[in-house]
């Protein structure tokens, strides 16, 4: 990059100067287990631009901890150019984990990403590409996303940070993104503050993609769309659901200040969700259990407490109901919130 350029990825817009000479070089850093939805979308955007251009405008490499290739979250192995420590700094640094392994980074990788931005170099992590970011004390604002599944997970190990439910989030030369589709928008920000909005709507409708420029659109769809149901009943009550899940109320709390009975709620939930309201809420509790188990090192009793059970027997037995095992069966493999194997 040029000398008078600024290292941002999604923050500020680089200098007049920098677009007329403007050379971005990408380093992204694999973890095992990454999401190859979020690494394909992040990357994709930059070989479409430089195809659109008359020279290439980004150059990129993909480097593993330990330069030995790494196996994505949907077990293809994919080789890469080299180990991080091996390598100089680049503009942007991208750092890509996926739903296991998220907090595995070696200590000396920690210490080569606070490097990297203490002399001013941008850093943006794809979705659980936060905890590496919030392990190397890089992420010490509230400024920052993640996929709104590992959110809990997150405020759990760093309970003094906390995430916004928004889709990217940029603050200076440190970016996050929610991964999936957003990983996709994160790139095209860059794109359009690099060169123009015209050239960022155009790369995204090369990738049918319809890019928005409000980063402050909430990750997921409404509940209405999510429950297939527009009933205002229904929706307040799962919203409601969603809240509390840490608390597990009672139904007729959960109906209280609706103007409908529980025999319409039960059939509302039959006819729209395919089970009873009960039902659906104790999956609910179930499925953030489940996350919490493979997520952090909570205890099985403090799992079932953070989430509305009141005995691990009853937590037990209805989880390996839903899921086919027991919670134990999930922790195996576990890793900590200090990164080291349980």
């Amino acid at each position: 990059m040029a000398p008078n350029s600024k290292a941002t990825f999604g923050g500020e817009n680089v200098s007049i100067a920098a677009k007329a000479c403007l050379k971005r070089h990408f380093r992204f850093l694999l973890l095992p287990g990454a999401n190859m939805l979020d690494f394909s979308a992040a990357i994709e955007p930059l070989r479409i631009v430089n195809s659109l251009r008359a020279a290439p405008e980004y150059t990129w490499s993909i480097v593993s901890e330990n330069g030995q290739p790494i196996t994505l979250s949907n077990g293809i192995s994919l080789p890469v150019d080299g180990a991080l420590l091996d390598t100089d700094a680049a503009d942007v640094v991208v750092v890509c984990s996926g739903e296991a392994g998220f907090l595995d980074a070696d200590p000396k990788t920690l210490q080569w990403l606070r490097k990297h931005a203490r002399f001013g170099g941008a850093v943006a992590a794809l979705a659980t590409g936060a905890f590496t970011l919030a392990r190397a004390g890089l992420a010490k604002s509230a400024k920052l996303t993640l996929h709104w599944a590992q959110i809990p997970v997150f405020e759990e190990i760093f309970p003094d940070l906390e995430c916004m439910s928004y889709r990217s989030v940029s603050e200076g030369t440190l970016s996050y993104c929610a991964g999936g589709s957003a990983c996709l928008d994160l790139t095209l920000q860059v794109i359009q503050e690099d060169f123009d909005h015209a050239t960022a709507q155009r790369v995204a409708e090369f990738c049918l993609h319809d890019f928005d420029c409000d980063v402050s659109r909430t990750q997921r769809i409404t509940i209405a769309k999510r429950v297939g149901g527009r009933h205002p009943a229904i929706t307040n009550i799962v919203q409601k659901m969603e809240e509390s899940i840490h608390t597990a109320p009672l139904l007729e709390d959960l109906i209280g200040g609706e103007n409908i009975s529980r025999r319409q709620v039960e059939r509302l939930f039959k006819r729209y969700l395919g089970t009873t309201p009960s039902q659906y809420f104790r999956n609910l509790r179930l499925d953030r259990a489940r996350c919490l188990l493979l997520g952090t090192d909570m205890s099985i009793m403090e799992v079932a407490i953070a989430t509305g059970f009141s005995g691990y027997t009853s937590f037990s037995k209805l989880y390996r109901k839903r899921f086919g095992e027991r919670p134990s069966s999930d922790r195996g493999g576990k890793i900590s919130g200090n990164g080291m194997a349980l």
